[in-house]
């Protein structure tokens, strides 16, 4: 049995509140999901690292001369923070990966219950009643025009999802060529006036895993929306509003995912 333009827009819609759940298990999945891929990344981390010791030694010597010239050191106390602060260093250093999978955990484990609440096909009730009506009581040529005309908002459905799925898969390299190449900034911990890089590294890290969240919370938000529009054909000026009014939600959410990168450096701080 051939299927109505009517039910095309229905299991576009119903594909939406489907993604979530994928959304969600993609934005869970960290570089240690991938073994094959993130073996070579700890190997590109293990071959940086003597690099990374190198900066943390000439970035401590640095500051100790710095500190030495500015007289610092004539109170035991400096001397002692200093000592301390590169054991800390040290120790960060040893422990970059553990350190960043923290971060990843805890921002998975966020979206996990996000993306579960979210995914709840019962919070979607969307009612195409309207719209079937309307279609059964057109005749052949008016169908054939009805399915036309919606045949751009399926696309851009569509594009939207493979947008959508691109942006997801596009963070998860931001987090593996972090997670690579984290050594390097960790090591300007050691240096007071260099530390803010490091510390700018990590939240640009954490906001990489807020953006996961925030992509989860866009497209709940989206469908809660869609779910209270109520889908018609013609409303009473002849336009096909009801319509107009999805897609342009869809529009809004495709804004959404491109801006969750930006959103979340901002909500970081930056």
């Amino acid at each position: 049995m051939a299927t109505s333009p009517v039910d095309d827009i229905k299991a576009a819609f119903e594909g939406f509140s489907g993604i979530i759940t994928e959304v969600t298990g993609m934005v869970n999945q960290g570089p240690s999901e991938y073994p094959g891929v993130y073996s070579v990344i700890t190997e590109i981390h293990q071959a940086i690292l003597p690099v990374a010791y190198s900066l943390l030694t000439l970035y401590f010597l640095l500051d100790f001369m710095n500190k030495s010239m500015n007289f610092a050191f004539f109170r035991w106390e400096t001397v002692v923070s200093c000592m301390l602060k590169l054991v800390f260093a040290k120790l960060i250093m040893e422990h970059t990966l553990d350190f960043l999978n923290i971060i990843f955990y805890l921002s998975s484990y966020i979206s996990s219950l996000v993306g579960t609440t979210g995914s709840d096909a019962s919070l979607y009730k969307i009612d195409f009643s309207a719209m079937e009506a309307e279609y059964e009581s057109m005749g052949w040529f008016d169908k054939k025009l009805y399915a036309v005309k919606q045949m751009p908002f399926e696309w851009i459905l569509q594009g939207i999802k493979i947008v959508i799925m691109l942006i997801v898969f596009g963070r998860l390299f931001q987090l593996l060529i972090y997670t690579a190449a984290a050594p390097i900034p960790i090591a300007a911990f050691i240096h007071d006036e260099l530390k803010e890089k490091a510390k700018r590294f990590v939240f640009d890290y954490a906001a990489v895993c807020l953006q996961g969240i925030i992509i989860i919370i866009g497209c709940i938000v989206y469908v809660a929306i869609i779910a209270n529009v109520s889908f018609g054909f013609f409303t009473g000026n002849g336009a096909n509003m009801e319509l107009w009014k999805g897609m342009l939600t869809a529009l809004a959410l495709l804004l959404v995912v491109i801006k969750s990168g930006s959103w979340s450096r901002k909500i970081m701080g930056d």
